[in-house]
């Protein structure tokens, strides 16, 4: 059930009776603590190891909005916030020194059941501010996990003029957000977290899915995705694309002068690259048909890395090379 008053949300996830409509993805984040749906034209990026950031591919009007997930370690694990007061308490003054000119609202606390029922509560914030000569509505949430070790900071944000437009979106994803029960001993395992030993270094910037095909006769045109992919600091990328087996998807990177930087070619079972150093910049993805008689099923992902890893590293962190869709 989800209640709002003026700009404030009142959300009561625990218990939803409704079924969101329109969530065709499910990004699994086993190693984070949680798995959650989202809708096709959306896509997920990774710029942090504990952040999951969801948004609208850039030829819909959804890119403008943007919902995040991300992690963060409470003091009983050695991070810096004991309680959730601590932590929102930071996450106002990162949002008030960003902008000269902002507006805060506190809203009635967030309660989340997770997978075992448990009830989970946590504070709400609504930030309105200028940026770059735009009006921003920021919301802010963050929810305690059952162990204590970790916190889940959900953002939503979006142009003001765009909020409303996209907020039922974000509201659909929440009711299918599922946080899981931790996985073995907390010592050795800590939810949200990577295992410990494990490679972890590796992060994917962006994962998507969906389908591609069939060839558009009539235009003479084969069917492609296009992704931006945003590098901020020097190091590594690879990509894999999984398709369904006997079929051919492709999957290139360019590079922000045009290049080809990346091809994965398809009609192969082995779906991971070599990885290929890479600069600050923005760079382009894309996936398409390798023939005109393809039509499958596809998963891409970009990795990255600030040090040089190989496929070896890839199948270690991600799992076996060879793969196809279901």
């Amino acid at each position: 059930m989800v209640a709002r008053r003026g700009w404030l949300l009142v959300l009561l996830i625990a218990g939803i009776s409704f079924t969101a409509l329109g969530l065709e993805h499910t990004f699994e984040g086993a190693s984070l603590g949680y798995t959650i749906d989202y809708p096709s034209g959306w896509i997920v990026e990774r710029p942090g190891d504990y952040t999951v950031r969801f948004t609208g591919s850039s030829w819909i009007p959804a890119s403008r909005a943007a919902f995040t997930i991300q992690n963060a370690a409470s003091t009983a694990i050695g991070g810096d916030y004991s309680d959730t007061g601590t932590l929102l308490a930071d996450l106002k003054c990162q949002l008030v020194a960003g902008s000269g000119d902002i507006c805060l609202y506190a809203g009635k606390d967030l309660v989340v059941a997770d997978a075992a029922g448990r009830q989970l509560v946590g504070p709400q914030i609504i930030a309105e501010y200028a940026y770059a000569g735009d009006i921003y509505r920021e919301w802010v949430a963050i929810v305690p996990h059952s162990t204590g070790e970790i916190f889940y900071v959900l953002r939503y944000i979006a142009l003001a003029s765009d909020y409303d437009r996209f907020e039922p979106t974000v509201l659909d994803m929440l009711s299918t957000w599922t946080i899981g029960e931790p996985a073995g001993d907390s010592a050795t395992q800590t939810p949200g977290m990577p295992p410990s030993g494990g490679p972890s270094e590796i992060t994917i910037l962006l994962e998507d899915s969906g389908h591609l095909g069939p060839y558009d006769y009539a235009a003479g045109s084969y069917d492609k995705r296009y992704y931006d992919v945003a590098v901020t600091t020097h190091g590594y990328m690879a990509i894999a694309v999984i398709d369904e087996a006997g079929e051919s998807i492709s999957g290139w990177i360019y590079a922000p002068d045009g290049r080809e930087l990346i091809h994965k070619p398809g009609n192969y079972t082995e779906i991971y690259t070599a990885a290929y150093e890479v600069f600050p910049g923005s760079y382009e993805l894309k996936v398409g048909q390798d023939t005109m008689i393809t039509e499958s099923d596809f998963s891409v992902y970009v990795f990255f890395s600030r040090s040089p890893f190989t496929v070896e590293d890839l199948i270690a962190a991600y799992g076996p090379d060879e793969q196809v869709m279901p």
